[in-house]
């Protein structure tokens, strides 16, 4: 089932002499337990195209469907409650809050969404391999392991779609593979679809299915090195 559906997605700029056509007529249905990774030279348009996903940037023109319900744009409380809802979001410099403990930092995620489930939480950073570190700060723990407490952090309110951008730009290959294959796990365990923008292609082998954007327009669409996950996700308890 698709989960997510665009059709005609154009998102333009004006700048003083010219428009940026950062994304020029995108047609892409996302299918629920997919993993995607979105590949792509800088200024082809992936990041543009995650933002249009998670709603925290309206498309010029073109249509969006999230479950079969148009997505709202240039609505800024219905795109951020969309997005409170819906979206779940790790970035590349993790954004934890340094005077929170690790726990603490999935807790208020939570809380924010109205959702505060301290046994989920502990469930999640056990997931990720992250139980003996519950109290400590993230300034405590090593770069791997806090882009770990970012992805726990990130299914802390039971995203439908996790998006990523450039998640392991700063970790070295190992730690990435790490991070990876934790992603993985937890995804298929909740029965989270996934998108993420990276420039490493190493990573397609985590993909079910690679895309590639370049000049705003999708020029590949093909599988990727991983298995289709069940159609019948696990959830942690609690």
């Amino acid at each position: 089932m698709a989960l997510v559906k665009i059709s005609g997605l154009e998102r333009h700029y004006q700048m003083a002499s010219e428009t940026v056509r950062a994304l020029d007529g995108v047609d892409l249905e996302i299918n629920e337990g997919e993993r995607i990774i979105l590949l792509g030279p800088s200024g082809s348009g992936k990041t543009t195209l995650l933002n249009c996903l998670s709603a925290l940037d309206s498309p010029t023109s073109g249509e969006y469907q999230f479950s079969g319900n148009k997505v709202p744009k240039n609505e800024s409380e219905a795109m951020t409650t969309f997005r409170r809802e819906n979206i779940g979001y790790v970035f590349q410099f993790f954004n934890l809050l340094q005077d929170l403990t690790v726990l603490e930092n999935l807790l208020l995620i939570q809380e924010l969404a109205g959702s505060r489930d301290e046994d989920r939480a502990r469930n999640l950073l056990a997931l990720v391999g992250l139980e003996g570190e519950v109290d400590r700060f993230p300034a405590e723990i090593s770069g791997g392991q806090q882009q770990r407490v970012a992805i726990a952090r990130s299914l802390a309110k039971r995203p439908r779609l996790l998006l990523g951008d450039e998640l392991t730009g700063n970790l070295d290959s190992w730690t990435s593979s790490v991070v990876m294959e934790v992603l993985v796990k937890a995804c298929d365990s909740e029965g989270i679809t996934c998108v993420f923008v990276t420039h490493d292609e190493s990573l397609v082998q985590y993909a079910t299915r690679v895309i590639r954007i370049d000049s705003g327009k999708i020029i590949s669409d093909e599988s990727g090195g991983a298995n289709v996950p069940s159609s019948t996700p696990k959830h942690i308890v609690g």
